[in-house]
């Protein structure tokens, strides 16, 4: 194992603190470098866009990368890390993330499910379903 992607949600604490921790062992062990990322979802449909100010995807984009920049300098320091802020589905651009990347191990959090998850699906369940990757979901 040389690549491992850890998906972060870095407008939310909560939840990727013990993916993180097992990225982290597993990258230790193997001597594999982490890629973090972050993905900004996209509004869906243009209507709902317009409801936004212009320049918010970009700004948010711009955001985002900072506060990854910050989360690696705080939790991963002296580690091989490389960031990425993607923009779309989160479960779309984990995949892609993976697969772009050449990730031997998807490393994600996931929260307990809700009666809405059982409907329309996580972002893990989708991930685990469809990668190429070996994934660890961390609850």
């Amino acid at each position: 194992m040389k690549t491992i992607l850890l998906p972060v949600d870095i407008f939310h604490d909560d939840g990727w603190q013990d993916a993180l921790n097992h990225a982290v062992s597993l990258a230790k062990q193997n001597g594999a470098a982490i890629h973090a990322l972050a993905v900004i979802p996209d509004f869906g449909m243009a209507l709902v866009g317009s409801f936004f100010p212009e320049g918010f995807s970009s700004n948010a984009l711009t955001e985002a990368e900072s506060k990854l920049a910050e989360f690696v300098a705080k939790n991963l320091e002296g580690m091989d890390v490389t960031t990425h802020v993607k923009h779309g589905t989160a479960y779309k651009e984990i995949l892609a993330c993976a697969d772009e990347i050449g990730a031997d191990m998807i490393v994600m959090a996931s929260h307990r499910p809700e009666m809405k998850d059982y409907l329309l699906g996580p972002n893990a369940a989708r991930v685990v379903r469809h990668a190429r990757q070996s994934v660890t979901v961390i609850r």
